[in-house]
């Protein structure tokens, strides 16, 4: 497999030749959004709904994009075409552009898209589920997929030290989402995930899509204090998809395996894409 090929401001370039400016705002201030999703069958997983959460972003960081959804969706074929071999998963990174003063974003913002191999967890990830840790923290600005990810850097550091696969933001006693996944409890047969307040995952939408009217769903906030009395729980992201939690903190969850409303929502996204999760090797 060659080298992976990205697009950079106006050219295809291999990723080792892939640079911005020292002066660019999301180098220097950590201005800018971002979106991810991932190929099946070659095919951008649900791309119109990533590209205007995309413009939502840059919107409410009032970020002015001049490319329509219609521009972006052409640079990302392309530059999947660029990239022939396999599934891949797709990086979109818009910045505020090289800076004249280090604050003001420019005329150009930066784009950038990066496309690489999907990424690959060990299938006992989905068949026998994985350990999360709580972490104090929030996203600064929720509703919007900014380059601001520093507490999901630490989250994450910390996670790893505790031998876990993620991290659950919690503030004022409330759990809100992973630090790169949305969040979902089981509880006497409800799947129950944060209303407001978080990301707006397209996996997630997806996954409420396919379970309304087979299961219900509450929306709000759970406390800490509730996490031994959950019966199941999940995490959603485009790269995880779905992904069981058997154990948050040291606190086992349910049987301490996947249990059956999680196995039963990871059967529908797996007819949904096409790709059994539990074939994963």
């Amino acid at each position: 497999m060659g080298e992976p090929v990205f697009y950079v401001n106006g050219r295809f370039v291999p990723e080792s030749q892939a640079s911005v400016a020292v002066s660019d705002l999301g180098l220097l201030r950590g201005y800018g959004v971002f979106d991810f999703t991932m190929t099946y069958n070659r095919e951008p997983f649900r791309l119109k709904l990533h590209l205007e959460r995309l413009q939502n972003s840059a919107r409410i960081i009032e970020l002015d994009l001049p490319w329509s959804k219609e521009e972006l969706a052409e640079l990302i074929h392309e530059t999947l075409r660029r990239n022939p071999e396999g599934e891949k998963g797709i990086r979109i990174i818009i910045t505020g552009g090289e800076s004249p003063d280090t604050f003001a974003p420019s005329a150009r913002p930066s784009l950038i898209i990066m496309v690489k191999p999907s990424p690959v967890f060990p299938r006992k990830f989905f068949t026998e589920g994985v350990k999360v840790i709580t972490f104090p923290a929030k996203r600064e600005i929720p509703e919007a997929k900014t380059l601001n990810y520093i507490h999901a850097v630490r989250a994450l550091r910390k996670a790893r030290q505790e031998g876990a696969e993620d991290a659950i933001y919690t503030c004022d006693g409330a759990l809100y989402e992973c630090t790169g996944s949305s969040f979902f409890a089981v509880k006497d047969g409800r799947v129950i995930t944060a209303g407001s307040r978080v990301l707006d995952g397209i996996t997630r939408r997806t996954v409420l899509e396919l379970v309304n009217g087979r299961i219900p769903v509450e929306y709000r906030f759970v406390n800490i204090s509730e996490i031994s009395s959950f019966d199941e729980a999940f995490l959603t992201s485009s790269g995880h998809e779905v992904m069981p939690i058997v154990t948050i903190d040291q606190v086992k969850i349910g049987e301490g395996k996947p249990g059956p409303i999680t196995k039963e929502v990871m059967e529908l996204f797996g007819e949904y894409t096409g790709k059994k999760l539990h074939d994963k090797s």
